[in-house]
């Protein structure tokens, strides 16, 4: 009896991430094989599964291509400036041009994953700095933008501001840091720097 709790538990805890990885990428297959699937649809006469999949993918190639070069990126300014005075629309738009902005690899993004003792004194959480210098001069201490996600859903959570004397280096990669939030602890960076210290 305790052979087979111990196998039934070892087969569960193998094949909850295997499941959770095939249904966010099923997940993915059906969302953007849907957007263009009506178009190729019509385009072909006949439903083939995928094709709306290589449709977006078109798009997305296009878009950018268009948007790498001079002109693309004074159509893009010219539509954005039109959304972000638009109604409604521009209390989403920008925010949500921002957090795409903040991802790119030559953005600004999250620049490192540090510590902040947060919320109480003695206890740390992991965040990641998205700006500095937001308060300089000689008569206050210069403030970091700190982000803490929330743990699992990291698409959640909150922004601190913190000296930048009270930052603490966490000792691993941005990476590392959202595998750590995502997984809820449980997947710690293997190797850490030693001796982390404030700035």
């Amino acid at each position: 009896m305790k052979a087979l709790k111990r196998w039934f538990l070892a087969g569960i805890l193998t094949l909850i991430p295997i499941l959770l990885t095939y249904g966010i990428f099923r997940f993915l297959f059906l969302f953007f094989d849907g957007l263009l699937a009506p178009v190729a649809d019509r385009a072909l006469g006949r439903h083939i599964p995928g094709l709306g999949l290589l449709f977006s993918l078109a798009l997305v190639l296009a878009v950018g291509s268009i948007t790498s070069n001079v002109a693309g990126k004074k159509i893009l300014a010219y539509v954005s400036k039109i959304l972000e005075n638009t109604p409604l629309v521009k209390t989403v738009y920008p925010a949500s041009r921002q957090m795409v902005s903040a991802l790119r690899p030559t953005g600004r993004g999250l620049t490192r994953a540090v510590l902040v003792e947060y919320p109480r004194k003695g206890v740390f959480s992991v965040g990641f700095v998205t700006s500095r210098d937001l308060v300089g001069g000689p008569q206050g201490p210069r403030l970091a933008a700190v982000l803490i996600p929330a743990a699992l859903n990291p698409t959640s959570g909150m922004v601190v501001l913190v000296p930048e004397g009270d930052l603490i280096d966490a000792g691993f990669s941005v990476e590392d840091g959202i595998k750590l939030i995502v997984s809820g602890g449980f997947a710690a960076p293997e190797t850490r720097k030693t001796g982390a210290s404030r700035e």
